[in-house]
């Protein structure tokens, strides 16, 4: 049986399958026989009859039903002859983190406006549209290797949903759209099955390179698990931070490291939210 990640390089169609060979030879697997054929017809027909490119392929922001991330799934980015671009090379403003209270599930990397963004990995585009959750004009890529990535805030799209896209295609300008009170800045989050983790898990923007060629990732990299393993709590009258690490059984110091805006002399003041766990 061929697994989803096995079917980036082999996959099954009407008992021949196409494989990621160029040299047209013939060769049997499984007791099946495959045909190789050259790699730009490769992808469009993995592309056109793959179940990665059909089933949970809907033109909105999240295409699954999955309640909950798997424990475990092990992510192969490329193979020989694919290639991977950082979508823009410039500094992060802002990482994968609690932010403001709400889980920020992407990075947000400087750019100025009509800066060219261009597609991390070769895929196929599920949506490109203007997104009213506040994403602003948004492009969604889901890729071979079951991935999508999120490219948000576009001032342009330069790019249709259903189109077929290699790696470094450039999919739209950089902007602020659906963020008029921020600067030009892309927000770009890649997910597995909509669950959102940090995409500096693949990639170091600041160095300009690919991670590894596959991440194994598990449940506690996903920030629906990040962030409900975060516990608050809202300061009352007479509350100290040494009354919190009392009453959640941990320790002044592993307060002040997991809210850095508190040091030891703050002023805790009532109605500060803080987070102890």
């Amino acid at each position: 049986m061929i697994s989803l990640f096995e079917q980036h390089f082999v996959f099954r169609i009407d008992s021949k399958a196409i494989c990621n060979d160029i040299s047209g030879v013939w060769k049997n697997c499984a007791n099946s026989v495959y045909i190789c054929v050259k790699r730009k017809n490769y992808l469009k027909a993995f592309a056109d009859t793959s179940s990665i490119f059909t089933k949970n392929w809907k033109n909105s922001t999240f295409a699954y039903k999955d309640k909950f991330p798997p424990d475990s799934v092990l992510i192969t980015y490329l193979d020989d002859q694919d290639k991977y671009v950082i979508p823009v090379i410039d500094r992060i403003n802002s990482g994968f983190k609690l932010r403001n209270g709400t889980f920020h599930k992407g990075l947000d990397i400087h750019l100025t406006r009509t800066t060219p963004v261009k597609a991390a990995f070769n895929g196929k585009v599920r949506y490109a549209r203007f997104n009213t959750g506040g994403y602003g004009n948004l492009v969604i890529i889901r890729h071979f290797n079951g991935l999508e990535t999120y490219y948000a805030h576009l001032s342009r799209l330069d790019v249709k949903e259903d189109q077929l896209v290699q790696a470094g295609k450039v999919i739209g300008l950089g902007g602020n759209t659906g963020v008029k009170w921020s600067g030009p800045h892309l927000h770009f989050e890649v997910r597995y099955h909509d669950f959102a983790f940090d995409p500096e898990k693949i990639f170091s923007i600041k160095d300009s390179v690919l991670l590894g060629d596959k991440i194994l990732l598990k449940k506690a990299d996903f920030h629906s698990v990040i962030a409900a393993s975060r516990k608050y709590h809202r300061i009352k009258s007479g509350e100290t931070l040494s009354y919190l690490a009392v009453r959640y059984n941990t320790t002044v110091s592993k307060i002040l490291k997991i809210n850095p805006k508190l040091n030891i002399n703050s002023i805790i003041g009532i109605g500060m939210k803080i987070r102890v766990r």
